[in-house]
């Protein structure tokens, strides 16, 4: 039977994976060094395992943040206009999400950090083919993880707009069964984008459980990693550079995918949008939207 540990706390998923110990007090002398608030799970295997999670405390619901004018305006006000411009969409699509859903059910795990939107937007490959820049926009913005939640959900419509900034009459072909379920032609998309990006942030984290005999770590939605499918024992900065190169392979994958699925092949080998383009588009094109049409 395969040795599995959580990587969210099952009683508290604000609460995730930092060390793992077969030592009772090296996992307790690592308790009292840290800064954040902690729980513990020890694992009862033949040879036990101690998983140490940090986290906040509480969990706000997304009826706390009160999505106005100022509330943005005093974020984004010290980026460049393409990172505004695409900050006030991002918070536009989580309000819908947020409205589409029950406030008190739709939580908000991190702050908003609108700085990482411009760091995204400056690793896209503007110009190059559509499929490329649309699934370089969505990976980007999913790595950067600047919203508190729904990074995916906003990523694909980001993704969606980029090739509309190209054939405004694009139709994205639907990616929802409902407000919690993926069509069964994206869930296998999402999966592994929410298995590289995890592996991404923790190859050390993961090293060290593979070395305790653990052999598969899974999330608070279910997706397991099995550990021995990935490699692990690099610095952690070739992680982030390598598993972010291969998300963005990824995404580009999906943007092929979804114009393929609304046969649209016509748009495979469009040139993509500039920068200016897609910003324009955004400032322009979307005036009249709903987006809760696309949660």
């Amino acid at each position: 039977m395969a040795r599995f540990v959580f990587y969210h706390h099952p009683q508290a998923e604000n609460f995730s994976l930092k060390f793992s110990s077969a030592s009772v007090a090296e996992i307790l002398s690592q308790r009292e060094q840290s800064d954040e608030s902690t729980k513990l799970i020890g694992y009862p295997f033949e040879t036990p395992v101690y998983v140490l999670y940090e986290g906040d405390s509480e969990i706000e619901s997304a009826q706390d943040i009160d999505f106005d004018q100022q509330w943005l305006s005093d974020r984004i006000r010290d980026l460049p206009r393409a990172g505004q411009v695409v900050a006030f969409r991002l918070v536009e699509l989580l309000e819908a999400a947020v409205d589409v859903r029950d406030e008190d059910e739709f939580r908000l795990y991190k702050e908003f950090e609108p700085q990482k939107i411009q760091q995204a937007l400056d690793h896209v490959s503007w110009g190059a083919p559509l499929p490329t820049v649309a699934g370089e926009v969505m990976s980007n913005l999913i790595l950067r993880h600047s919203l508190p939640n729904a990074n995916h959900r906003t990523g694909i419509a980001m993704l969606q707009f980029c090739i509309e900034s190209v054939d405004p009459d694009f139709e994205m072909p639907r990616t929802h069964v409902d407000d919690d379920s993926w069509r069964e032609w994206v869930d296998p998309y999402i999966v592994d984008s929410k298995r590289l990006i995890t592996v991404r942030r923790n190859n050390l984290r993961f090293k060290q459980l593979e070395e305790l005999d653990v052999d598969l770590v899974e999330r608070k939605d279910g997706i397991q990693i099995r550990l021995a499918e990935f490699e692990l024992d690099m610095h952690w900065r070739e992680a982030l550079s390598k598993y972010a190169e291969q998300h963005e392979s990824h995404c580009t994958d999906f943007g092929q995918a979804v114009l393929e699925r609304a046969e649209r092949d016509d748009l495979l080998d469009r040139q993509g949008p500039t920068k200016q383009e897609f910003i324009t588009y955004l400032e322009d094109g979307l005036v009249e939207r709903d987006f809760r049409e696309m949660f």
